[in-house]
């Protein structure tokens, strides 16, 4: 009976001291491996992943397209006969258009002094009027009574008198702005020539401009005369009255013309164009 017992009491034993030998050695090493997990865990626990934020970048195609610029152009006609007056208008360091007379005293050196000053040149195209008498038609005038021959020669000869010139308006012409035919005569040869008509609206009746949508001249109207009356506040009143209707319609044409006045004028008060929004072009950029 006792040998019996002794055998199961032994293994007993034996088990016992085998667990707790793999107690001794494995227990340092699980409560290690528990500690090192602790604060991965915690740390997961604690701070939840961020996501990046959803990207706000948007494609150029799906941009509103901007506005487009209001613009204002600034012609002075009736040069060719001052060096000095292009001069100090080229000192506004502005973008300004010089309309020149051909056959005056000083239209080649004009338009050449205006181009290497960085002014737009444009030929100053003189056309009959309804009121003035004959003995005081400009030379180079174009008539009512001229054939399509006669026509084109005197616009190309008032064209070779203005070397530079990137398009023409009209001097004086109420007569022949308001002739559909002779207009179409003459904005033929700007046309071959590549050239673009601002029409300085000396007659309300004027076609000059449609005349020259139907053959595909880019063209303009003339919208405020600045120096109508030359003091300066009428000037200034002019000017911002130009500005109103650029920032209203888009853009606007004003004529001016070579006087001491005028010059001190727009030294004065052109930057107002800034308050108004309104950028300031040379007349290429507003004929369509």
């Amino acid at each position: 009976m006792r040998r019996t017992l002794f055998l199961p009491l032994l293994f007993l034993a034996f088990a016992l001291v085998l667990l707790t030998l793999l107690f001794l050695v494995e227990g340092p090493v699980l409560r290690r491996d528990v500690q090192q997990s602790e604060p991965a865990a915690a740390q997961m626990i604690s701070s939840p992943a961020v996501m990046p934020p959803p990207s706000r970048k948007i494609e150029a195609s799906k941009l509103p397209p901007a506005p487009p610029a209001k613009k204002a152009a600034v012609i002075m006609d009736d040069l060719g006969y001052s060096l000095d007056l292009l001069r100090s208008l080229a000192a506004l360091k502005r973008p300004m258009t010089v309309s020149i007379l051909p056959f005056a005293a000083l239209s080649v050196e004009s338009a050449r002094l205006a181009h290497e000053a960085g002014l737009e040149v444009m030929l100053h195209l003189p056309l009959q009027s309804l009121f003035e008498p004959s003995s005081k038609n400009p030379a180079g005038m174009i008539s009512s009574d001229m054939n399509r021959e006669d026509i084109e020669k005197h616009v190309r000869s008032c064209l070779a008198q203005v070397p530079w010139a990137r398009g023409v308006n009209n001097h004086e012409g109420s007569k022949i702005t308001e002739d559909a035919a002779v207009m179409s005569v003459i904005l033929g040869v700007l046309k071959s020539e590549k050239l673009f008509f601002v029409d300085s609206r000396t007659t309300r009746r004027s076609v000059a401009v449609e005349a020259a949508q139907r053959i595909g001249v880019p063209a303009a109207s003339r919208r405020v005369f600045l120096d109508v009356d030359p003091q300066e506040r009428s000037i200034k009143a002019r000017l911002e009255e130009l500005f109103r209707i650029a920032q209203k319609e888009g853009q606007a044409v004003g004529i001016c013309h070579p006087k001491e006045e005028t010059i001190r004028a727009l030294q004065k008060y052109l930057a107002r164009a800034d308050d108004f929004g309104v950028e300031l072009v040379f007349a290429s950029d507003v004929v369509r």
